[in-house]
């Protein structure tokens, strides 16, 4: 029984051939589209899986209330890793992490290398279960200078010589011991580096940390439990252990799962409340959709040439065949072009996967050798054959055969009025897809067109290190005398990288229960000058100033300002900490964190030796290759150890969109796959509506109809159907749109035309997809039409 559906099916797919392949095209399309974001979804939810006890591993999250609201962080206390510990049972490891400073140059004989590392605690390796390949995880970092390389850096370095116990220099001066070599860290992964260090390193190289306080929050803490059971009750002893050590202390802290860092980061009042998961949730609504518009396509067409196959139902029944042997027979032949279609997909995903990449900026890739993966394939394909078939089924199963084999072709009242339903619901998802496009950008150009507060253009940074640390006035002065920069200044750390920050500043007439979070940034002479910014009062800081140089006074934006509301607040003495500081200039806020949310208080002191950047103003006169040309020469003179390392601020800046802009980018991507299949659909449905009216369309040509009036006939009872599709469409968009942009600080506001250049976008689709069948039809000779009359 099974073969003579098999046979029937293929033969009807072949006998269609035009019918067959809008059908199987449809579906490949939407089964493509829906494999390609599944891969997407899986590479961001198997974040960090691939560690044995993820589980039971947790990172731990500072609370830290002020200014009405709880600000999370997850820079910790240096004392708090071993507190835990002690303190807290079912503890198998506590240790403490920082990645931020951990980049260095790397030499072997002649050949230096800049990587990214990382300063880990001894245990580090036993919560993380990275594949060693050389050396062992037990005693990897515990020398004080140890270090262990992933394999492509061991390549790099060491050619095909053996790594382990090999010398490596860091940053031309401190030696150290390869003591383990580990298998190349997958990009779906938190912690990215290339080298791991020992904690004791960090210490020595950062005087400052081995005396720092339970008030000083810099490392990462790293717990690994018992089981994965237990976090509750150690939460309970956890939360208020600053506060147990440090008097005053009101900040609480809690054990956060680490396999949920990546998709669940964002936090609001001292609560998860999503992140990268919501774009999840997005792209998996998203991928349902367009398979579900391509099963609508196959519904629509099987059921619209139901003519086609109601004598063969009627003749069937006619013979003995009962509904069950019908469904089974149209059902088989729908998973049979969706078998089809999903091999057509697969082909699709393989060719596309190379762009999509480049696109995301990922390394995407089918796991061939996973069976399973093979099984979800083959099983979305039987799933979309029986969705897709399953109406067409039971409709063409319900007709009659008395009825049928008189000419009336009817199978339920309901058949017609579903097919417009399954249409509208088609194009409102279409209507949706693009207004959320539109938003999308408008929404990252308005965040982009506003005033950053500093000039980000012909601006650049330079990391100082190795010897450009001891000679940084003697680079910016050979530059300045070369005429390829303008003004130069010393950052604590870049303009583009907030992060450093305190409660501690106090100033006259404050509430003492008031705590306000000040960001942190130190700067250099002509730290405002160099930046583009506006200085609002006072002046700049200087070395010639013995006060700036001996960190007795600041600077301060314009929101510090407003806050304090001092009457002048240039001469101003504030407190940070026990220190006693004068205020001696006010400088306009620019953004510094997100660009997204609002601009915090901000000090700045005089940078001197915390000094970890070099910014750098170039001459607009001079051609910007001239510039960094002359900027790398004296580069590879004074600081020849080091490759020269120039970064545009400019181009940092438009990192803090990427997000926004991959979220933009995928919604156009897919919501225009999304109306390619729509209108296939539409296609077909159009071409059938031509073909079962032609002989009307025959008779009304002779009777001196124009190709107008026959175009306008035939695409009428669609385009009713397209206009009722962007009012529901749009309804859904506004809804939508709105709470989307309600987590945006600074948010554009929806406007009509967005709706309108959504719905004008639809018309002209949907209009030139119909318009074209009809006007073939309108086209063709009434003569060969009424030849049968």
């Amino acid at each position: 029984m099974f073969k003579n559906y098999l046979k029937i099916a293929w033969r009807n797919i072949s006998k269609h051939k035009g019918f067959s392949f809008i059908n199987a095209g449809g579906l490949a399309l939407g089964m493509a589209s829906c494999l390609l974001l599944l891969l997407y979804i899986t590479y961001h939810l198997n974040y960090d899986k691939h560690f044995d006890n993820i589980d039971n591993t947790y990172i731990i999250e500072n609370n830290q209330p002020g200014d009405g609201s709880i600000f999370t962080v997850a820079a910790t206390p240096r004392l708090l890793a071993s507190a835990i510990k002690n303190e807290v049972p079912d503890v198998v490891s506590s240790i403490r992490v920082i990645s931020y400073t951990a980049e260095g140059l790397l030499s072997y004989k002649n050949n230096s290398f800049k990587k990214s590392g990382l300063f880990a605690e001894d245990g580090f390796f036993d919560i993380f279960s990275y594949k060693f390949i050389k050396g062992s995880a037990v005693n990897a970092i515990k020398l004080p200078n140890s270090i262990v390389i992933t394999e492509s850096l061991a390549k790099t370095l060491f050619g095909d010589e053996d790594p382990i116990n090999k010398i490596v220099k860091r940053n031309n001066q401190l030696p150290l011991k390869v003591t383990g070599v580990i298998k190349d860290l997958p990009a779906n992964a938190s912690f990215q580096f290339e080298f791991v260090l020992p904690w004791v390193m960090f210490e020595d190289s950062n005087p400052w940390a081995k005396n720092a306080d339970w008030g000083s929050n810099f490392a990462r803490t790293i717990v690994q439990l018992k089981d994965s059971a237990s976090p509750d009750k150690a939460n309970k002893i956890i939360k208020n252990i600053i506060g147990r050590h440090a008097d005053g202390n009101k900040n609480e802290v809690f054990l956060f799962p680490f396999a949920k860092l990546h998709l669940y980061s964002k936090f609001e009042n001292g609560k998860s409340v999503g992140g990268m998961i919501d774009q999840i949730h997005l792209f998996i609504t998203l991928a349902i959709c367009i398979l579900l518009i391509a099963c609508v396509n196959f519904m629509n067409l099987s059921t619209a040439r139901s003519e086609k196959r109601a004598k063969e139902v009627g003749i069937r029944k006619a013979i003995g065949s009962n509904k069950l042997s019908l469904i089974s027979q149209f059902i088989t032949e729908s998973v049979i072009l969706s078998l089809l279609s999903t091999i057509i997909a697969v082909v699709i995903v393989i060719l596309s996967l190379p762009f999509f990449n480049d696109l995301l900026g990922l390394k995407l890739a089918i796991p061939y050798a996973q069976w399973y993966a093979w099984i979800i394939i083959l099983a979305i394909g039987i799933a979309t054959g029986i969705l897709a078939g399953s109406y067409p089924a039971f409709y063409l199963s319900s007709f009659e055969p008395i009825k049928v084999l008189k000419g009336v072709f009817k199978g339920g009242s309901s058949a017609l009025p579903l097919r417009k339903v399954l249409v509208v619901l088609q194009f409102s998802c279409a209507v949706f897809l693009i207004t959320a496009t539109i938003c999308i950008y408008r929404q990252i150009k308005f965040v982009q067109e506003k005033s950053t507060g500093f000039d980000k253009n012909n601006l650049v940074e330079i990391p100082l290190e190795g010897d450009l640390q001891k000679q940084q006035q003697v680079f910016v002065n050979e530059l300045k005398q070369s005429g390829n920069i303008t003004d130069a200044t010393t950052l604590s750390q870049s303009i583009n990288e907030s992060g450093s920050n305190t409660w501690a500043v106090s100033w006259p007439g404050k509430d003492a229960n008031q705590q306000i979070l000040f960001d942190i940034l130190r700067g250099g002479e002509n730290f405002t000058k160099t930046e583009g910014m506006k200085l609002v009062d006072g002046r700049e800081l200087s070395a010639a100033n013995p006060a700036d140089t001996a960190g007795k006074t600041v600077m301060i934006n314009q929101t510090a300002a407003n806050i304090m509301k001092l009457k002048s607040p240039v001469g101003s003495i504030i407190k940070w900490g026990d220190a006693s500081m004068t205020v001696v200039g006010v400088y306009q806020d620019f953004v510094w964190g997100s660009p997204y949310e609002k601009i915090r208080p901000m000090i700045t002191q005089f940078a001197g030796g915390n000094a970890t950047v070099v910014a750098l103003r170039l001459n607009q006169s001079k051609s910007i290759t001239a510039n960094v040309d002359a900027i790398t020469k004296v580069l590879k003179t004074i600081n020849p150890s080091f490759p020269p390392t120039i970064n545009f601020v400019d181009s940092d800046f438009e990192k803090k969109f990427q997000n926004e802009k991959l979220l933009a980018t995928l919604a156009n991507l897919f919501g225009g796959l999304a109306i390619v299949i729509s209108c296939l659909g539409l296609f077909g449905l159009a071409a059938y509506a031509a073909e079962q009216r032609v002989k009307e369309i025959g008779v009304r040509k002779v009777l001196g109809a124009t190709v107008f009036n026959l175009t306008g006939l035939l695409s009428k009872d669609f385009m009713k159907l397209v206009a009722f599709s962007i009012v529901i469409g749009i309804g859904a968009s506004v809804y939508a749109m709105n709470q989307w942009l309600q987590k945006y600080e600074y948010r554009i506001a929806l406007s009509w035309w967005m709706f309108a250049a959504a719905g004008l976008i639809t018309v002209v689709i949907a209009l030139a997809t119909v318009s074209y069948q009809a006007i073939k039809a309108a086209l063709a000779n009434p003569v060969k039409s009424l030849r049968s009359e």
